[in-house]
């Protein structure tokens, strides 16, 4: 050490013995670089020996899962750090401003140790620390009797704490702590070659409350971001840590980092103590970890049901599964001594077609990828196939109403069970007339073709494996009662239009709509339509009573709003001079036509026309030759 370090680190020491020399808690004042303004203020700067600051407590990594009962961990660590502040008492302040190496040139000893112990979600980390700085050829500032000063501070620190664990995730565990740091300083002095000596010691508590956030990154490495603050003997004593940790083992661990530490301390009026320094420096140790039980093994059951089906019919299992870490995610293989097994998840599903009668089993294994032991729980459950009986379902039938017309419906309905409670379709099957369904019931239409005869309806059954009966119903359709003669069914006038005398106005469109009805309900035989023309008409009286025949046929069969009647069942007729009229008759299947002097129309000569169709433009009249002149 040369000269000036010598001078300004008795300077120091003089300044901490007397504030230790009071009856004060205080902190020990750490090196200074530039003197206060007294007597000792002329001296050159240089380091001076002072107590390390406290090391932060080691944050350890992610707690290890699967463990019960009480884990601990024990930390050898060290802090680096420099620092900045101002230190004083009595009126004499210094401002400091030292590297880590200026500090490590009088460190004596050191001794940092932190422990941690847990319990599920609790926490107790303790720390302490202690070490003593020295310097044994300091210089006297003010006793020139003297030529050295052995000079010895010695500094401990521990700082217990509680915690509770917030947040236990997968990605993020977050801790609450809450405790006190203490604070202890003693300093001996021993003037030689005179031997006179004196010795001091002072303390002072703070009250701490904090958080710790850890950052798992896989299983072995985590990050670590901690902090607490209080005050009590200090104003502010406060601290951040910023920490890598990672498992070599699962007992032996690293952690690197960096802490911030600032405390701001001030005695009492007699002594005008003053501790205000920020410290700062890189983080190093080691950790020991052991205690716990030990992971229970997991373990898996597995059920199936039902326990016993028919060849084809599918089988559920389910495993259930204990002692898995429940933060990780547990795949599942499932497997099968007889049929198809599918599934990837906690149930599988066993297709038993075409397996013969007998015993089988499932196994299912579960695996947790991120555990490297005790990873793996296997179980197994069996089933039974037993041979299908031949039991078709119990069918039978009944129709309502039991008798119908023509155009008329019955609704046909089946009542079906299976013994077995399959699960069943329907179909259906008629000997005449039109049919409709597919579920239990079905919709029976007679026809024209029907008349006279009973139909038979069909329904069968069947279940999912083949197995099916049948029932029938009968509908009776009565046969139609045969017109033995001609019927005159009335007639349409065509008198409002004089300038459309062949067009159907709207009371001859209602006579024939009433008409269209009654010919759909004779399901044989036609009408003849017969056109007459009046004496007095001159608009072509040839042709006029067969194209208001023609007309009529149009409107029945063919004009858009018509009703649309089968056009071979009308027979359009020209009459003779009767009137402006249409005359309708109905003729049986098998009979003859001869109420009326009348003349079948040729339709491909007159054609008709629609209600809409515009009347023809009136000839143009020739004009007459003029007279030969004379």
């Amino acid at each position: 050490m040369n000269l000036h370090g010598k001078i300004f680190l008795t300077a120091a020491v003089v300044t901490l013995a007397l504030f230790l020399s009071t009856p004060v808690v205080a902190q020990g004042p750490a090196a200074v670089s530039t003197a206060s303004p007294d007597a000792a203020a002329a001296a050159p700067a240089a380091a001076a020996p002072s107590p390390l600051p406290a090391t932060p407590e080691p944050q350890n990594p992610a707690a290890v899962t699967g463990y019960d009962g009480w884990r601990g961990t024990v930390s050898i660590y060290g802090w680096f750090p420099g620092m900045h502040g101002t230190v004083g008492a009595f009126g004499h302040y210094a401002g400091i401003h030292e590297s880590f190496s200026d500090v490590f040139h009088f460190l004596k000893g050191v001794i940092p140790v932190n422990a941690e112990f847990d319990k599920g979600r609790f926490l107790v980390p303790l720390d302490f620390f202690w070490v003593k700085l020295g310097d044994d050829h300091a210089l006297p500032l003010t006793d020139v009797t003297d030529s050295t000063i052995n000079v010895h501070i010695t500094e401990s620190i521990f700082t217990p704490k509680i915690g509770y664990r917030l947040y236990d995730g997968e990605r993020l565990k977050v801790d609450a702590l809450a405790g006190i740091r203490y604070w202890y300083t003693s300093l001996d002095l021993k003037h030689e070659p005179s031997g006179i000596g004196t010795s001091r010691s002072q303390s002072w508590v703070d009250g701490l409350g904090g958080a710790r956030f850890i950052l798992p990154l896989g299983e072995k490495a985590a990050v670590t971001i901690a902090g607490d603050a209080g005050g009590g003997g200090a104003n502010v004593d406060y601290q951040v840590v910023g920490l890598f940790t990672y498992n070599f083992t699962p007992h032996i661990g690293l952690g690197l980092g960096w802490r911030y530490l600032d405390v701001d301390y001030e005695g009492n009026s007699a002594n005008q103590y003053i501790y205000d320094v920020a410290q700062t420096g890189a983080l190093a140790g080691l950790y020991f970890n052991w205690g716990g039980k030990p992971p229970v093994p997991p373990t898996a059951s597995c059920s199936t049901s039902p326990v016993e089906v028919f060849p084809g019919d599918p089988v559920n299992a389910t495993i259930s599964t204990q002692n898995f870490n429940p933060k990780h995610t547990v795949t599942y293989k499932w497997g099968s001594t007889g049929g198809k097994v599918s599934g990837t998840g906690t149930t599988g599903n066993v297709d038993t077609t075409g397996l013969q009668p007998g015993s089988y089993s499932v196994t299912a294994t579960a695996t947790d990828a991120k555990e490297k032991k005790n990873n793996t729980a296997s179980c197994s459950a069996g089933f039974s196939v037993k041979a299908r009986p031949n039991y078709p379902p119990t069918v039978s039938c009944s129709a309502s109403p039991r008798s119908i017309a023509i155009n008329q419906t019955a609704t046909i309905t089946i009542s079906a069970s299976s013994p077995e409670s399959r699960p069943m379709t329907y179909a259906w099957t008629s000997t005449g007339g039109q049919l409709s369904g597919t579920g239990t019931s079905a919709t029976l239409v007679a026809t024209n073709a029907d008349a006279g005869n009973t139909i038979t309806v069909t329904g069968t059954a069947t279940d999912d494996h083949g197995l099916s009966s049948s029932c029938t119903a009968s509908v009776g359709v009565p046969p139609v009662q045969k017109v033995a003669e001609v019927e005159d069914w009335g007639e349409c006038t065509f008198e409002k239009n004089p300038k459309k005398p062949w067009r159907v106005d709207n009371d001859c469109k209602d006579v024939l709509d009433k008409l269209s009805l009654r010919v759909q309900q004779m399901p044989n035989g036609r009408v003849a339509i017969v056109g007459f023309t009046d004496q007095e008409e001159v608009v072509n009286a040839e042709q006029l009573g067969a194209q208001r025949a023609v007309n009529i046929k149009y409107y029945l069969t063919t004009d858009e709003i018509g009703p649309k009647l089968d056009p071979t069942r009308l027979e359009p007729r020209k009459g003779g001079t009767k009137g402006k009229a249409a005359h309708f008759y109905f003729v049986p299947q098998g009979a003859t036509f001869t109420q009326e002097e009348s003349v079948t129309v040729d339709e491909t000569v007159v054609q008709g026309q629609s209600r809409s169709a515009a009347a023809p433009a009136p000839k143009k009249k020739a004009k007459k030759a003029a007279a030969p002149s004379n």
